[in-house]
């Protein structure tokens, strides 16, 4: 319910943002104000999620989620809504998601077994996948029928919602999990670790560049529909589906099944068959092959996804999984966002179509090498 609420949040808020201004520059700006504290705020965030206890710090940021959206909606039924709010808003939920990402990462390891970690994040998949698919077309109606002060209204009622049934949550309820009680913690640790771990260092290459090609080509499909398809707002709003149904379809059918003994070659045979799909959805004919080439694509990226968070996981210590969930935070939205940006940037240029298979390309060329790199290393050791 509580991400329902904040995906038809956003929609209102850059619905709103384009009629004051009628300027995608505007848009970009509040992408800017959004992307930028969630580069650098996870670094300092996430250290402290290690340090105090998590279920306080998601008390808070589901409070304060609750009060950014109270205040937008007393904001905007008093017809004072205005760009630099929502300029404002963007900054603050970057802030708040800095420090609600690590916690609720972290907190996930111990709210499960570990034999059920994969299945956890599986099932995660598909609560953030299902929010996207209803919250944006929610979130539309209600702005047709309604207005944006019962969108922010509604957002605000349902984080509280979540919160009260998140109070009652004990540590007794939580398993105990290894974590070294004395090893370093902090940011300089998280960092340390991180440098010194080459699997997760690939992992967080893997999930920045896989995160990029999603925003990217997100950013890209109004541009691709009509240039290729000419199928308008409909097809467009068939076009935003298609990710999500298959992270759906991904999230339930891995929470059936147990994680593979070597999901390095998995995340690595998953991005190379997205990259080809997103090709090949480039140079689908009609609307229709199109839609069903970028589920084949999303579904393939989805799960190549599932298993880099749980191997993230399962690498990690526990006073580090705060500051390690941070950088994949920083990966995964502040420097994807940025980079998605820039696949914008070029495809002004050289058309959205080179640009998606440009970066399909060059992401499952790179995936190749590295799994070619790999191979040799083993046989060099044996």
């Amino acid at each position: 319910m509580s991400n329902v609420g904040t995906q038809m949040n956003n929609v209102a808020k850059l619905w709103v943002l384009y009629v004051l201004t009628h300027s995608a520059f505007a848009l970009g700006m509040e992408g800017l104000c959004f992307s930028v504290p969630i580069i650098v705020l996870p670094l300092m965030a996430g250290p402290v999620v290690d340090r105090v206890d998590r279920r306080t710090v998601l008390k808070f940021t589901m409070a304060a989620e609750a009060a950014e959206a109270g205040a937008l909606a007393a904001v905007a039924a008093a017809g004072q809504l205005r760009p630099w709010i929502i300029y404002l808003a963007a900054g603050f939920e970057a802030a708040r998601l800095a420090f609600d990402i690590p916690a609720r990462t972290a907190l996930t390891t111990a709210l499960v077994p570990g034999k059920a970690l994969f299945s956890a994040q599986s099932l995660s998949a598909v609560v953030w996948s299902s929010a996207a698919l209803a919250g944006p077309a929610l979130g539309g109606l209600l702005l047709a029928t309604t207005s944006a002060a019962v969108v922010f209204a509604v957002n605000s009622l349902s984080t509280a919602a979540a919160l009260v049934a998140f109070l009652p949550l004990r540590r007794a309820t939580l398993h105990a999990v290894p974590s070294g009680e004395d090893a370093p913690t902090g940011l300089t640790a998280g960092l340390r670790f991180a440098w010194r771990q080459h699997e997760l260092l690939g992992l967080e290459a893997v999930l920045l560049a896989t995160s990029t090609l999603v925003i990217g080509t997100e950013i890209l499909l109004p541009v691709l529909d009509q240039t290729l398809w000419h199928g308008g707002s409909a097809a467009y709003g068939l076009l935003r589906m298609a990710p999500g149904i298959a992270a759906v379809l991904a999230g339930v059918g891995l929470s059936t099944m147990r994680q593979v003994r070597r999901p390095a070659r998995v995340i690595a045979l998953g991005v190379i068959c997205a990259c080809a799909g997103l090709i090949a959805f480039t140079e689908a004919p009609v609307l229709a092959a199109g839609i069903v080439l970028l589920v084949l694509a999303s579904f393939a990226l989805s799960t190549a996804q599932i298993h880099i968070a749980t191997r993230v996981q399962q690498v990690t210590p526990d006073q580090l999984r705060g500051a390690i969930s941070g950088i994949s935070a920083i990966s995964q939205s502040g420097l994807a966002g940025v980079a998605a940006a820039g696949m914008a940037v070029i495809a002004a240029s050289l058309g959205a179509r080179s640009t998606i298979i440009g970066a399909a390309a060059i992401i499952a060329l790179a995936v190749l090498i590295s799994r070619a790199l790999a191979w040799l290393t083993h046989r060099a050791r044996s």
